[in-house]
């Protein structure tokens, strides 16, 4: 599916296919169908006959490269970006993504076999989990407390630095739909505003609620924990 010329600034979100979660992941990443599942399989094969050769371009854990249910893991994930020149970098190994992550462009967050990506579009932050129909807000204050949060409930996050392809290719892609901003948006609004101003089966994304009250920020995180935990 070829991003549509007229709305350059549309989303691409993959819905959740279970062991296609890291998948959907680096495709939120680079917004378009890159991948597929049999590519990255191909690449979990290479990643393993490298480690078979003692090749030292990957440090892999063979065991961990594909799950006996057929999950991929990080591995495989950072080496598919790899091919577009894409560097995976753990937050708590950078100062400057640790620090202030709305400098940086998008983020991975991983933990066992589940994935979401952060990613900057067009000047705003969305969270792209396949559980949920479409993306989701997030403000920008709120970034460094979303990923404290997730990094205390033992999730990895991982900054992902380099160009971001600017342009899609024209494919079929049987799990993306393209999306408005405006969507996204109008979807936060209807699912989570309400008379306390969240709801408690929030989604990742629910800590998007712009408030200011450090106490109604923590409920909104942990609201979000929730959401993911039953993802």
């Amino acid at each position: 599916m070829a991003r549509p010329s007229d709305r350059p600034m549309m989303l691409y979100h993959e819905t959740h296919q279970s062991k296609l979660r890291a998948v959907h992941c680096v495709n939120a990443v680079l917004q378009g169908p890159f991948f597929f599942d049999h590519e990255l399989t191909d690449l979990a094969s290479y990643l393993m006959v490298s480690s078979d050769e003692d090749d030292d371009v990957f440090d892999v854990d063979v065991s961990h490269i594909v799950s006996l249910g057929g999950h991929f893991c990080l591995q495989v994930v950072r080496a598919a970006l790899e091919v577009w020149n894409l560097h995976v970098i753990p937050i708590e190994d950078d100062e400057r993504a640790k620090i202030d992550p709305g400098l940086e462009n998008a983020f991975i967050c991983h933990r066992h076999n589940k994935w979401v990506c952060a990613r900057r579009v067009g000047g705003e932050w969305y969270s792209f989990d396949g559980t949920r129909d479409v993306p989701e807000r997030l403000p920008k204050h709120a970034l460094s407390a979303y990923f404290d949060a997730l990094r205390d409930d033992g999730w990895g996050v991982f900054a992902v630095r380099g160009d971001l392809p600017d342009e899609c290719p024209v494919s079929l892609s049987l799990y993306g739909k393209w999306v408005l901003p405006e969507d996204a948006r109008g979807a936060k609004k209807s699912r989570i505003f309400g008379s306390r101003g969240y709801e408690a089966s929030s989604s990742s994304s629910r800590v998007a609620l712009l408030l200011d009250e450090e106490e109604d920020l923590k409920a909104a995180i942990a609201a979000s924990l929730r959401g993911l935990e039953m993802g």
